[in-house]
């Protein structure tokens, strides 16, 4: 049954704890794009990432940064007297693990990408001559 707001007078629907349960499942489709990878391997700041959550918003200035215990995403925060504060953060535990997971399987695929790219040109200069040769035997 719906509560009434003693203040406004608005009433404002009841959540019950089967309700709440439904909600925490139903998580938004969630795309992560890594918008910068660091070079050099010697800064604990690994990636930049942005995250499209349901289509309908974006988070950017995300972190993937290197730790004692492995890398972890880190969400956008400020600077206050108090210490940093997040600007954004899931507020269930499903969510920011679904975040996090996100983050983190485009960040590996974003490395693999770039070790392709790498390793690439290498194969290509080895895969060259041997085609020249070949075209050079046909030619004779």
């Amino acid at each position: 049954m719906p509560n009434q707001n003693q203040s406004t007078g608005v009433r404002q629907p009841q959540v019950t704890d089967q309700q709440d349960k439904k909600q925490s499942q139903r998580l938004p489709s969630m795309k992560a794009t890594v918008n910068w990878l660091n070079p050099n391997d010697d800064d604990s700041i690994r990636a930049t990432a942005s995250l499209t959550i349901g289509g309908a918003f974006a988070v950017h200035g995300i972190k993937v940064t290197s730790g004692s215990k492995g890398d972890f995403v880190s969400m956008p925060s400020y600077k206050s007297k108090d210490g940093y504060k997040d600007i954004f953060h899931a507020v269930t535990a499903d969510a920011r693990e679904q975040m996090n997971n996100t983050v983190m399987a485009a960040y590996e695929q974003k490395l693999a990408e770039q070790q392709g790219q790498n390793e690439s040109p290498a194969q290509e200069a080895q895969q060259e001559p041997v085609q020249e040769e070949k075209g050079q035997a046909m030619a004779m």
